[in-house]
């Protein structure tokens, strides 16, 4: 079989693709924008300011006479639905703009209706209204006939987001990872949502006003779009939180920024200017989110501005027909159809003569290695990895393209673009984790090559074993980088330290659950303690035990273990200063968003995760301590030449024997809750321990 080399990948070395991210656009512009569209339907400045804060290049759709001193919207810009009688303006946006709806008709089902008898207030969808304007005159904008209060708002937008989770799974395919790669085909459609929100600020009632840009066609296309962002629809009715965007810290004296800014007039440009940038550098925080949202940077957009029937707009703005999502169906997850491409190249490989069947069948992780040599159980993975490797990236031009053939990939000179490296990353990370214990998300690899690897030559073969690179990184920093993209992202993965989930802000709530380049550049900013922990991890999987934490001059810690907390902890996701921007101000409502209670279900999820971390880190931890003061007593026994419970107090050992009794019984009866707590509502879990306590607590 033959093997190739890698083109050294320089974290510093930024993509060559055009920045698909236009940032925001001139104040001037948009505020053009903005009053043109008044003028054309009518709309409050509350309205449009917000609806022109998400255009791209608002001068290209503007004309100005010479008599005048106004701009005007141009001719056909602004269509008339014959059918429907609304009026639609079509328009380039930034990709994160529009939500889906919680009026969406598929979903309506996840709600209660007000004519149930036993209806719950909060699942129950406020009645929509056509808005109107100071004057009491009927506007195409859609608002609710009463204030929502937070909590109701907050768990609506829940139970949509429950149900078009439900729906998108009858796709048979991932929507948002669709749309990575193939980006939007198809416009939606939206209509100005004048959300009012009664809040309680600091005592005082206050009704914030926020608008959003609704889906009438393409609610899951629209989550899915925001999901890629890193947003949510929450976010656009409670604020996106302030550390997503590049702001100025206040200065001494000045207002502090609040967590979260809900007003699009403010927050939509400074996420358009923060995505071009992250885009730029592979070092900023959003790096990975601008990757993943690259071909839904920008989307064509059409937004519902009037109606021939004012009064009636609320109920006829649903009438539009809902687009069919129409997709090849892939009957089979991300994983399995990664390792099935790999296997289709392996295929190829041995059809061609390059490998013979054997090794086919080991690669492919049908068969053990042939030939196998002495050596570790690291040092066996390591072999198939670095064979793998060459495999998906090969060196010969002439094995490339026939790897390009199987996948259907454009001609690499010509049109290989950021998603055929990404797509030749997964199948080899999904192939790679046959050969391990666990089988991690293959998105893990996304973005630590760069766009052009592949249609500059880059290779990933003739890769010095795993002992000869650690060796390497520490004499030479610069080769760890490559080392953690072609091993180590892996070796964490396997232990549970780092689990892709990107493109959700919810999806990366629970700890080391973040992109690999999230994960390898703060590795790289400790290197002397990633080296550390690499070589832990191998010693750990030829003994057959958990890795053990190191500490910052790379010793290992006895008696512990390195889980996703630890790493978390260790190895933070790296930020950088903020920027500033400009002041915009505009007619939208600026006041600082009041966050909802939780709901239900985020108090649920909150829950689950504190429970994980009580069972798997704290409990451990405390026994760990326990076990270390005996050892402690078994040590300073012996320096006494005593047993180290010789001449206790009479009590003492009856009183540990019987604690100790306790806690074995309430273990059990915690394992047991265990199951019970997977498919029971209603579980109680009894504690001999904590009857103990509260019986002595009486005394």
């Amino acid at each position: 079989m033959t093997t190739t080399n890698l083109a050294t990948v320089s974290e510093a070395e930024l993509s060559t693709r055009a920045n698909p991210f236009p940032g925001a656009d001139t104040y001037s512009w948009t505020r053009a924008f903005s009053e043109a569209l008044a003028l054309a339907t009518g709309l409050l400045p509350l309205v449009t300011d917000v609806i022109a804060s998400y255009v791209i290049r608002p001068k290209r759709y503007l004309t100005k006479a010479r008599t005048e001193t106004i701009h005007r919207l141009r001719p056909g810009v602004i269509v008339k639905d014959e059918q429907t009688g609304l009026h639609v303006l079509s328009v380039t946006t930034h990709g994160f703009a529009g939500t889906p709806t919680e009026y969406n008709e598929r979903v309506r089902s996840a709600f209660d209706s007000p004519a149930r008898l036993d209806s719950s207030p909060a699942r129950v969808l406020p009645r929509l209204t056509t808005g109107s304007g100071p004057n009491g005159t009927a506007l195409p904008f859609v608002t609710t006939a009463e204030p929502v209060k937070p909590t109701v708002l907050n768990t609506l937008l829940g139970l949509m987001d429950l149900a078009l989770t439900e729906a998108d799974r009858k796709r048979g395919y991932d929507l948002a990872e669709d749309m990575t790669v193939f980006g939007q085909t198809n416009r939606t459609m939206h209509v100005p949502f004048l959300r009012t929100i009664t809040e309680n600020h600091q005592g005082v009632p206050v009704t914030r006003e926020v608008v959003d840009l609704v889906a009438i066609k393409g609610s899951n296309r629209s989550r899915a779009r925001l999901k890629l962002h890193g947003l949510t629809a929450r976010n656009i009715a409670f604020g996106v939180p302030t550390d997503m965007l590049d702001l100025v810290e206040s200065k001494a004296g000045q207002p502090t920024l609040p967590e979260y800014i809900a007003d699009p007039v403010v927050w939509v440009p400074a996420f358009a200017d923060t995505l071009r940038d992250a885009f730029a550098r592979p070092k900023h925080r959003l790096h990975g989110t601008a990757q993943a949202a690259a071909e839904v940077a920008a989307v064509q957009m059409q937004i519902i501005v009037g109606t021939d029937n004012p009064a009636e707009f609320h109920n006829t703005v649903f009438d539009p027909n809902r687009a069919d999502h129409r997709r090849p169906q892939l009957d089979y997850p991300l994983a399995e159809k990664s390792t099935s491409d790999m296997r289709a190249v392996l295929r190829e490989a041995k059809a061609s003569g390059r490998i013979t069947e054997p090794v086919r069948a080991w690669l492919a992780g049908e068969d053990s290695e042939p030939d196998a040599q002495p050596g570790s159980v690291t040092d066996a993975r390591d072999r198939r990895d670095r064979a793998l490797l060459g495999m998906a990236f090969p060196k010969e031009l002439e094995h490339d393209r026939e790897v390009a053939r199987v996948l259907g990939e454009p001609e690499r000179y010509y049109d290989s673009r950021e998603e055929n490296v990404t797509l030749r990353l997964r199948m080899l990370s999904a192939a790679i984790a046959e050969g391990y214990r666990t089988r991690w998300n293959p998105r893990l690899l996304d973005g630590t090559l760069y766009s052009s690897f592949i249609a500059k030559r880059g290779s990933l073969a003739d890769r010095p074993d795993w002992r000869t690179a650690l060796d390497q990184a520490e004499a030479d920093e610069t080769q760890l980088s490559d080392f953690l993209v072609t091993r180590g992202l892996h070796w964490l993965a396997e232990h549970g330290m780092v689990e892709a989930d990107r493109g959700s802000a919810d999806g990366q709530r629970g700890p080391g659950r973040r992109s690999g380049v999230s994960a390898r550049n703060a590795l790289l900013l400790k290197s002397v303690q990633t080296i550390a922990l690499m070589r832990e991890i191998a010693r750990a999987n030829d003994a057959g035990t958990p890795p053990r934490q190191v500490d910052e001059a790379g010793a290992p810690v006895d008696g512990t273990v390195a889980d996703r907390i630890w790493f978390s902890v260790t190895f933070p996701k790296t930020g950088r200063a903020k920027k500033k921007v400009d002041d915009r101000p505009g007619a939208s409502d600026s006041a600082p968003p009041q966050q909802p209670e939780k709901s239900p279900e985020q108090v649920l999820l909150d829950a689950q995760l504190r429970l994980v971390t009580s069972l798997s880190s704290e409990l451990p931890q405390a026994f760990l301590a326990a076990l270390a003061v005996a050892r402690e007593a078994i040590a300073a026994g012996a320096a006494a030449g005593k047993p180290a419970l010789a001449d206790p107090p009479s009590y003492s050992v009856e009183v540990m024997e019987q604690a100790l009794t306790r806690l074995k019984r309430d273990l059990g009866s915690m394992q047991a809750c265990l199951s019970d707590m997977k498919g029971e509502t209603e579980v109680t879990i009894d504690s001999v321990t904590e009857q103990f306590a509260n019986s002595e607590g009486e005394r």
